[in-house]
């Protein structure tokens, strides 16, 4: 009778240590599952999305074991019931910031987690499963009391029964062992569920952490207004998202032969040079390259010996074509992980797709401001521009010149050699104008064969020298059509200066068109200031 007591009692801890390890792995399932939700959110790798609904996919499960292990106990009974539907509310939000990330894009599904929805409910299911773990460390206190009573008691009573019992001794021992060596595993076996709990944590703090960075990277380089101003942040941006590391952004020339470093970190810079698009594995797989030690002989060959650490370059691809490449070192071994060569990906896909959105904004702001034929500033431009000037002038109390010139006889041109003549002599005449001005100069195409030319913090004399230097170098063009020669080129300028010649932007067009008109009655080919 008592030995079977002793058994009962030692099969009742056994069962208390098998419900603690189910209520650990739920717990570790859980976290996995965040986990590798995070880790797709940041990479748009399947691999972690696979993962999760792996884990995801067990948790009913492993309540419905713990359900059937504490049939008998009430108590967790009713925490296994205010549980359920906890976790199937954590795992709707998961599922609503994965549906974000696939149909909307990244920065709506990190609004989502910046709400921090989720925290409540993972708080609730962390106390509800520490509520049932103390349940069970309870039950374990007093059964193990329990089965070492029963032990010493059935000892003793076996020392008094003499040799007829002596049969019961190996049984209760076996028990005690038994019981003995399984509390020691099961106490490893929760030391090491401590250890990947911390782990995961960690992990998962991690993700979130590079989650608010990419999320912060990308809203940075979408603010940027040109790709200069996208390229000074980048070194900043990226840097953080891969401490202890060396890195660069090439871009490829529009040339397609070179590889270029518009943005640089780290201390390395020995491995930042020009090189041409065939010297990179990545840029000739179209897929990232990376090189896991320095022994290896089959490295690009624009990293220059002696190689250290590990290396990886991923292309930036956007709309199918390679922008150029995100090139990381990092100079101790393991550094560069899957995770973050994963990570490496999206930050190279968000870098190609600002870069591209950059290039694209500034391709349509040229179309709308540029002439095509010459690529001056369009008149539309030339009138916000000379608004602008004139205000600032006033401001500053500064001189400011204009020049309004028309080229003699154009119709000459079109008549003689044709439209196409004609348009070569405007071209080449934009591209005078764009030599002989300063950078902070306006050149526009005001009209036809009309010109406009906006000289900031100019004054009439440095405006009518200017613009006799570009009636002489017109003289000294070259055009020809065919291999027909078109003949010389002549200019006739007006010039007006603010605010000898007027005020205001109507007063200033008025005064140079008056002496533009005035060099063409007068003979052509000639600078006349404005009276």
């Amino acid at each position: 009778m008592l030995t079977k007591e002793l058994i009962s009692t030692a099969a009742w801890v056994e069962h208390t240590h098998e419900v603690l390890k189910e209520l650990q792995a739920l717990q570790s399932q859980l976290l996995s599952a965040e986990s590798q939700q995070r880790g797709f959110l940041i990479t748009d790798n399947q691999q972690y999305l696979d993962a999760y609904y792996l884990n995801a996919s067990t948790l009913n499960k492993q309540v419905n074991t713990i359900r059937e292990l504490t049939g008998d106990n009430p108590v967790q009974q009713q925490h296994i019931q205010a549980l359920e539907p906890l976790l199937k509310k954590r795992l709707t939000l998961l599922q609503q910031t994965l549906n974000l990330r696939r149909l909307k894009g990244f920065e709506l599904a990190q609004q989502f987690i910046e709400k921090d929805v989720g925290r409540t409910a993972n708080d609730d299911i962390g106390q509800i499963i520490n509520a049932m773990i103390a349940e069970e460390n309870r039950l374990l206190q007093i059964r193990s009391t329990k089965v070492k009573f029963t032990a010493n008691f059935t000892m003793l009573v076996v020392g008094s029964g003499g040799i007829l019992s002596f049969g019961l001794i190996p049984l209760a021992g076996t028990a005690i062992n038994r019981h003995i060596k399984r509390q020691k595993q099961v106490e490893a076996d929760l030391v090491n569920s401590e250890k990947k709990l911390k782990l995961w944590v960690g992990e998962l703090e991690e993700r979130n952490n590079e989650i608010s960075q990419l999320a912060e990277f990308s809203n940075v380089l979408q603010a940027c207004f040109t790709q200069d101003e996208a390229y000074t942040a980048l070194s900043e941006l990226v840097s953080p998202l891969f401490p202890n590391t060396s890195g660069g952004v090439f871009l490829i020339s529009e040339s397609k032969t070179l590889v270029e470093p518009v943005a640089t970190w780290g201390d390395d810079y020995a491995y930042f040079n020009l090189f041409t698009p065939t010297e990179c594995w990545a840029l000739r797989r179209g897929r990232p390259y990376f090189l896991k030690d320095a022994q290896s002989h089959l490295h690009c060959q624009h990293l220059h010996p002696p190689l250290k650490g590990q290396t990886l370059c991923v292309p930036m691809m956007a709309q199918g074509e390679a922008l150029g490449i995100l090139h990381l070192i990092a100079f101790e071994t393991e550094q560069l992980t899957s995770t973050k060569q994963l990570l490496a990906n999206t930050v190279a896909e968000h870098i190609a797709i600002a870069l591209a959105n950059l290039k694209l904004r500034e391709t349509l702001k040229n179309q709308s401001i540029r002439d095509p034929l010459t690529s001056l500033f369009n008149r539309r431009y030339m009138e916000e521009s000379l608004e602008r000037e004139v205000k600032r002038a006033e401001r500053k109390g500064q001189a400011f010149g204009l020049i309004m010139l028309d080229v003699d006889h154009f119709k000459r041109f079109n008549d003689t050699f044709g439209h196409e003549a004609g348009d070569i002599v405007l071209r080449e005449l934009g591209q005078l104008f764009k030599n002989m001005i300063r950078g902070s100069d306006i050149a526009c195409r005001y009209g036809g064969e009309e010109f406009m030319l906006l000289l900031p913090e100019a004054s009439l004399q440095i405006t009518q020298l200017r613009a006799e230097q570009i009636r002489i170098g017109a003289k000294h063009l070259n055009l020809q059509h065919r291999r027909q020669t078109l003949g010389a080129v002549s200019l006739s300028l007006g010039v007006a200066s603010f605010p000898r010649h007027g005020n205001t932007t109507e007063t200033l067009i008025r005064a140079a068109d008056a002496a533009l008109y005035q060099a063409k009655a007068t003979g052509r080919d000639l600078v006349v200031v404005a009276e």
